[in-house]
């Protein structure tokens, strides 16, 4: 005969299963990933003691303290910015419109390659144009990026920080806390040299 106390301790034994199956295929939410996200920069740039300011730097002193550490300025839109070298600024300033030649490098906060259109990498430098609307499902050069590329001249170069809502993961269906790729939720490290805009 089955006692009642072997009923509840296998009921129990069901239930415990059921939640650690449930919370093994639990998917964030959009708040969740956002949350991770803001730690995982956080981390970052505690580790490369950078220095953030919420003022754009006006001389190019003003982008390393006095201690060597690099500075980087965050837009409204959650950018990390770092000018290294702001290129000729007797050249044409890159506005909406503009076709830009460039090369970077795009890295995930753990310092692995994903995308990589260097001089090292590529006989030739890539182009795109900048839009007004740059987060179209159909551009790979997103807001952050384009941001980041407006803020220099030819021969510039920076460093940025780019949150994935901003970024190569921008997903209109992220909002909401819809599921998606991983990769969707990726804040991203780039280095961006600038050769030339028409």
């Amino acid at each position: 005969m089955i006692s009642l106390k072997s009923i509840f301790v296998s009921f129990a034994c069901v239930a415990s299963l059921a939640i650690s199956f449930s919370s093994c295929n639990h998917e964030k939410t959009y708040a969740e990933h956002l949350e991770d996200e803001k730690d995982k920069i956080n981390e970052f740039i505690a580790k490369n003691k950078i220095v953030t300011v919420d003022f754009m730097p006006t001389q190019s002193t003003e982008w390393l303290t006095p201690n060597g550490n690099p500075v980087y300025y965050k837009f409204s839109n959650g950018l990390y910015f770092h000018l290294i070298d702001k290129g000729d600024t007797t050249t044409l300033a890159p506005k909406v419109g503009n076709t830009v030649t460039l090369r970077y490098v795009g890295k995930n906060l753990d310092g692995a390659v994903i995308y990589d259109w260097s001089e090292q990498a590529s006989v030739s430098p890539t182009n795109f144009r900048i839009l007004a609307s740059p987060n179209s499902s159909s551009n790979i050069y997103a807001e952050g990026f384009q941001k980041a590329v407006r803020c220099l001249y030819a021969g510039g170069h920076c460093t940025v920080i780019i949150p994935f809502k901003i970024g190569n993961g921008y997903n209109n269906n992220i909002y909401g806390g819809t599921t998606s790729d991983a990769a969707d939720y990726r804040p991203m490290f780039y280095e961006i040299w600038v050769s030339r805009v028409e």
